[in-house]
């Protein structure tokens, strides 16, 4: 079963990277990750793909950390 990961709305998933088809994969063997936005349909759902881990997770976590303040007002 491939690695995912919901950060809020959104979804990483570990994949094979692009050089290899792009296709999720177990994290032992991902290559890449693509932030996928649930709430979105077809290839507009892809936010970011093949990125590394942590830049992943840190667009995810800067994303919802800014709704997050937009609502406080």
């Amino acid at each position: 079963m491939a690695f995912r990961m919901l950060l809020g709305e959104f979804e990483i998933v570990a994949t094979t990277g692009a050089a290899n088809g792009g296709q999720p994969t177990v994290l032992s063997k991902a290559q890449a990750f693509d932030v996928i936005d649930r709430k979105c349909e077809g290839e507009a759902r892809y936010v970011l793909r093949d990125e590394p881990f942590e830049p992943a997770v840190d667009f995810c976590m800067a994303w919802l950390a800014q709704k997050a303040a937009s609502r406080r007002h």
